[in-house]
């Protein structure tokens, strides 16, 4: 519980309006449609349920953009969910970041300036 408190300050670009992140979420809601992070299913509402899940929103942002890494990602859904890191609704997740040189990376894969 105390990595879950740890994390949950609300990451600003949760909250704003941002193309590339807002389509990782549509990637997520998607190709894991049904598939479980521990106690919670991604279904048709996990992502745009009102109210929405802060935590996760805030958690997944912070991934996407490289302010965390894909370890306390896990360990934050682990903790939140009850997941398991091997879990079929975490690996999906994990497979929706896209991969360096695929287009679009998040802000966190980009290669620095030069």
């Amino acid at each position: 519980m105390l990595a879950a408190l740890s994390v949950g300050a609300c990451a600003p670009d949760a909250w704003r309006p941002d193309a590339p992140y807002e389509a990782f979420l549509d990637r997520i809601q998607t190709n894991c449609l049904y598939k479980r992070i521990g106690r919670v299913e991604i279904n048709r509402e996990f992502i745009d349920q009102e109210p929405p899940d802060p935590y996760f929103l805030d958690l997944t942002s912070r991934f996407y953009n490289g302010e965390i890494p894909q370890s306390a990602y896990v360990q934050g859904l682990q903790a939140a969910y009850g997941a398991q890191a091997d879990s079929p609704g975490v690996r999906c997740i994990l497979d929706q970041m896209p991969r360096r040189g695929e287009g679009a990376e998040p802000p966190g894969l980009a290669a620095p300036p030069r």
